[in-house]
């Protein structure tokens, strides 16, 4: 068998489609089926574990372990991210925690879809720049949040190559947060960092199960794969499970014209509950 006689036939993308859906509450528009084909061709092919898609799609069907779906689920999930990206909304943190922990029992902060864990470790780094050692004695934790177990395991690992890292973060920042192996040229997040973040597996359309309120919602690039009901739903979840004057952040290209929702719009991609 030839790698060009492995094709992805329409039925079968949406097949795929939908059981995807079925998994994640994501749908992939039909725009997106050379990308499904080029991320499955990775199991699909000759010398492959499935000689072709119809064999994976039949294996998917029959998976009682479970284990070929969160591969399915993995290879199909995108994963781009990087410390400290759109800057702004992290002074935005540093100026929340600075303003308001002394007023709150607790701070709770929630990078949802986390991604391999760069956002999360960003939002760690703020708490300790801006609380310095008041962050051992007072109570905040961040929690970290994918549907990838790919990237969650990645993610509590907390080393990345130099090339994830150099020209995003500052070199004081690194020499304080940052273990540095010269061998394998990777930076390894300090426990000090590690110990603020707590991170799990959750899809956002599943029930929440958190017992307390959110002080700031990381929810950036994350609702452009859900369709606008879906949006709405997972928002007015998002609502529920913030603070009064809590904020939820998007991405700067993100927007929420012709979705329903009650936050108040800010500059920035930033939204706050009303009280």
């Amino acid at each position: 068998m030839k790698i060009k006689d492995v094709y992805l036939s329409d039925i079968l993308f949406k097949n795929f489609v939908q059981l995807f859906y079925d998994l994640t509450g994501i749908y992939l528009k039909d725009y997106k089926k050379y990308l499904v084909e080029y991320r499955l061709c990775k199991i699909v092919g000759p010398d492959k574990p499935f000689k072709t898609y119809e064999e994976l799609y039949e294996a998917l069907l029959h998976d009682t372990k479970g284990d070929l779906r969160i591969q399915f689920t993995n290879l199909l999930t995108t994963n781009y991210t990087y410390f400290f990206r759109e800057e702004n909304h992290f002074h935005f943190l540093k100026e929340y925690i600075i303003k308001n922990y002394k007023t709150q029992n607790y701070m709770r902060l929630w990078s949802a879809g986390c991604s391999t864990g760069e956002e999360a470790y960003s939002m760690a780094i703020v708490c300790h720049e801006a609380l310095g050692n008041m962050v051992h004695h007072y109570d905040i934790k961040i929690l970290a949040t994918d549907i990838s177990m790919d990237v969650i395991t990645f993610a509590m690992k907390g080393v990345y190559h130099y090339s994830k890292i150099r020209g995003n973060i500052e070199d004081h920042l690194l020499k304080k947060y940052f273990y540095f192996d010269k061998d394998k040229k990777t930076f390894t997040i300090k426990e000090s960092i590690k110990n603020l973040v707590q991170v799990r597996f959750l899809n956002l359309m599943d029930t929440f199960p958190f017992t307390r309120l959110f002080d700031v919602v990381f929810l950036r690039n994350v609702l452009i794969y859900f369709d606008n009901n879906e949006k709405e739903i997972i928002l007015s979840k998002i609502y529920d499970i913030i603070k009064p004057q809590g904020y939820l952040i998007l991405g700067l290209s993100e927007s929420l014209v012709g979705i329903r929702h009650k936050f108040i719009q800010l500059p920035h991609s930033i939204y706050q509950k009303e009280v």
